[in-house]
């Protein structure tokens, strides 16, 4: 019994010994396989000693010391072959496990030949060979069971199947063992008692045993924490966003799975493979510098993919230090970057193109129009440079929104972008201001040919959120070299030629000439004298008298602005009001006009009116009403005495608007007058949908009536057509005696005009404020004498 204990513990501390062989490194494997050996040997040589207590001979037994030294050694040796052979790769379990029961059944015979007594020992072949072929053949089957798999079910079988094998061998051997008394045979005078030999044997095995297969387990549990540490570290790895790369001078260990995406090869592909075959020809010398001058900074290559296709990515290497067992062992940490490079390439689109319509922006045409020139001054070709701004753009802007001014500018950079040639540039100035770069103009109409082009693509409709829209645009054309050397030079000069274009109607371009320079920068300086001007209320507000057509009472005053420059002397409104329109002055110049109207005529008589002409650029702000209401509470005008004159253009573009804001200062008790008609796009629809205070008909008419028949014919149309609408009629431009007695003939019900009075200074209204004059002496006399 306690053979077969000390036999199952050898056992299986053998296969727990060899378990951690075959999980350990090539050097660790060969001391694992020496301690499963010494295990096997010791366990073997352990159980024969012991078992041979149990052999009664009944003579005296002892044992020679070297042959007993020579069967431990020989089971040692013997089994630690096995094992080598069963380990080794490509070697076989069974042949192993064979070798090992040779091995016991070497160190049992000679063990027993080391056993000494008065007598003669003999051995039946038969169960020799018996004994033998049970040890062989158990210890084969038992490194089968035990090299298979190493988990503890399985080593607990296979350590049963080598005891059964080992106890076999014993016990039939020496079932072959007969032993015949002879008290001549001598007894050695130094032999190892039988029973001092077990117990010494036994314990120091159970001491070797105990050791071995605590270490094992010891080993075993390392491992385990080790494997456990190891299964965190992957998961760790293969959790990060980066791809982590090991790699042995240049040959690819292991990786994560986030480099095994990134590179689209699968893990088992990659092992083996070296690293620079993951990298473009170009990151090739890069990546082999920081990983040889083991660089600490990170780099930017490009890695290859399995589908052949790129991807960019910032790699940081890193070798392992004071590790022999880590020598040449290389890390590379690889992040993929293209977020990053697309992020980089939307913001230098950004920061070089408009984002509303991704043409170039201003700074992109400046840096293209630098290196066309250049290139041009090389070559000796000419360039040209067009500036457009579109017609119309702020009434569509006003009318539908940011939304729909958005629309049409996209749409319009589509029509730029598809009339010009691919080597040409269109970009967005800001605001709807677009700008032509034309390069190699081999003849000198090519310039005005593409302008022709761009206005025919802006004049054709837009669809605007399913409503047609119709624009135009202006251009001005500057060349090289003729217009300037510089690109500034010649964005300044086409810009002065599209004022040009604007000034001849628009929907038209020019080509920069010499003198518009010349008055642009006189504009540009009026524009300035103006805005001081206004500011230092060197402007003035002048009346014209407005009479009673039969009677010649003075009903009121028509404001008047003037404007006497310091320098150029008195400049006509239709010079100046024009630019206050274009430089967005004539808000401020319209609310000053009506302002020193309304003070200036709350100190007149309750009888009298004052009319101010109301600009089509006021009613594009939605609060004008409320502006004019708030100069009538400001200066206590009562609002039956202030009269707005408005034109048919004003009209023309967004009537419902107007007529709203009309309504709305109607309501109020502003009187309204309908300007200038017959001059614009008349129509009596106006008259129709809007009750007007008063029809003013032009003085282009007026003037013509004692000449022309028509001319006269169309006052007389329009006085009747007052009388039947129940609208007054006031004609403008009475400059003779003739003309005022025609009108008073058709009952024209009021007339406006030098032969009555010209605009003058409030000073001089006090005369013309007093009571009227018999009508006898006719509105000429009566004015003339006061003056």
């Amino acid at each position: 019994m306690l053979a077969g204990v000390v036999c199952f513990l050898s056992a299986y501390t053998a296969f727990s010994v060899i378990g951690r062989a075959v999980e350990a490194g090539n050097r660790a494997r060969n001391l694992w396989v020496a301690a499963g050996a010494v295990a096997t040997g010791c366990g073997v040589w352990a159980t024969h000693f012991v078992a041979m207590l149990a052999y009664e001979t009944g003579l005296p037994m002892s044992f020679d010391i070297f042959g007993t030294a020579l069967s431990i050694v020989v089971a040692i040796l013997i089994s630690g072959v096995g094992l080598a052979v069963a380990l080794r790769r490509g070697g076989s379990a069974a042949l192993g496990g064979a070798i090992i029961g040779a091995g016991i059944g070497a160190m049992h015979y000679i063990g027993m030949s080391a056993m000494r007594v008065p007598g003669h020992i003999a051995f039946n072949a038969n169960f020799v060979v018996v004994s033998l072929l049970l040890g062989i053949v158990l210890g084969s089957v038992a490194s089968v069971l035990g090299f298979s798999r190493f988990d503890i079910k399985r080593r607990l079988v296979a350590a049963l199947v080598l005891t059964l094998g080992i106890c076999a061998l014993h016990f039939t051997g020496m079932a072959a063992t007969a032993v015949t008394p002879d008290p001549t045979v001598p007894m050695p005078e130094v032999a190892i008692q039988p029973g001092v030999l077990a117990i010494a044997v036994a314990a120091v095995t159970m001491i070797i045993l105990f050791f071995s297969l605590a270490s094992a387990i010891l080993d075993e549990h390392l491992s385990s924490r080790s494997a456990q540490e190891a299964a965190r570290f992957r998961q760790l790895t293969d959790a990060t966003f980066e791809g982590i790369l090991m790699h042995a001078d240049g040959a690819i260990v292991d990786a994560n799975e986030a480099l095994v995406r990134l590179v689209g090869v699968p893990l088992e592909n990659l092992i083996g493979r070296k690293v620079m075959d993951l990298v473009t020809d170009a990151g090739t010398p890069i990546l082999r510098k920081h990983i040889e001058s083991d660089i600490a900074a990170a780099c930017e290559i490009e890695l290859k993919r399995s589908d052949g296709s790129t991807v960019p990515a910032e790699i940081l290497t890193r070798t392992f230090q004071g590790q022999p067992a880590a020598k040449g062992i290389g890390v590379l940490a690889v992040r993929d970057i293209s977020e990053r490079k697309e992020a980089e390439a939307r913001i230098r689109h950004m920061a070089h193109h408009d984002s509303l319509t991704t043409l170039p922006n201003r700074r992109m045409f400046t840096d293209r129009l630098h290196q066309v020139l250049a290139r041009s001054k090389r070559d000796g070709t000419t360039v040209a440079v067009l500036c457009l701004d579109l017609d119309r753009f702020k009434h569509v802007n006003d009318l539908g929104g940011h939304a729909a001014g958005d629309e049409l500018l996209r749409q319009v950079a589509e029509r730029l972008n598809g009339s010009i040639r691919t080597e040409d540039t269109v970009a967005r100035l800001g605001g709807d201001e677009f700008a032509v770069i034309q390069v190699g103009v081999a003849h000198p109409d090519g310039p005005g040919i593409m302008a022709e082009r761009l206005v025919k693509a802006i004049s054709t409709p837009f669809e605007i959120h399913g409503q047609q829209t119709m624009i135009g645009t202006s251009i001005g054309i500057a060349l090289y070299p003729g217009d300037g050397e510089e690109g500034e030079d010649l964005v300044r000069a086409a810009d002065t030629a599209l004022y040009r274009a604007k000034e001849a109607g628009r929907g038209t371009f020019r080509f920069f000439e010499a003198d518009m320079d010349v008055r642009l920068q006189e504009r540009r300086m009026l524009e300035r004298d103006l805005r001081q001007a206004l500011a230092g209320e060197e402007l003035r507000v002048h009346y014209q008298p407005l009479a009673d057509c039969g009677g010649g009472d003075i009903l009121g005053f028509e404001a008047l602005v003037r404007w006497k420059h310091p320098k150029h002397g008195l400049i006509a409104p239709a010079q100046f009001i024009p630019l206050a329109e274009e430089c967005g002055l004539i808000r401020q110049l319209g609310a000053w006009v009506m302002w020193r109207a309304c003070t200036d005529a709350a100190s007149w008589p309750s009888d009298k009116l004052v009319a101010v002409n109301l600009s089509p650029a006021q009613f594009r702000h939605a609060d004008l009403a409320k502006e004019i209401l708030a100069v009538l509470a400001d200066t206590g005008l009562a609002p039956q005495r202030l009269e707005l004159e408005v034109t048919e253009s004003l009209l023309i573009d967004d009537p419902d608007s107007v007529f709203s804001t009309l309504a709305t200062l109607k309501e109020a008790g502003i009187r309204v007058s309908l300007d200038d008609f017959g001059t614009g796009y008349s129509s009596l629809s106006y008259l129709q949908r809007f009750p007007f205070d008063k029809i003013k008909i032009d003085r282009s008419f007026v003037s013509q009536m004692e000449k022309n028949k028509d001319s006269m014919s169309i006052v007389r149309a329009v006085i009747a057509l007052g009388k039947s609408l129940r609208i007054k009629i006031t004609a403008e431009g009475v400059e003779t005696e003739a003309q005022l007695g025609l009108l008073q003939a058709e009952n024209c019900d009021q007339v406006q005009g030098d032969l009555l009075g010209k605009p003058m200074a409030k000073e001089d209204l006090q005369s013309l404020l007093g009571e009227p004059s018999a009508p006898a002496a006719g509105p000429s006399g009566r004015i003339e004498a006061a003056q």
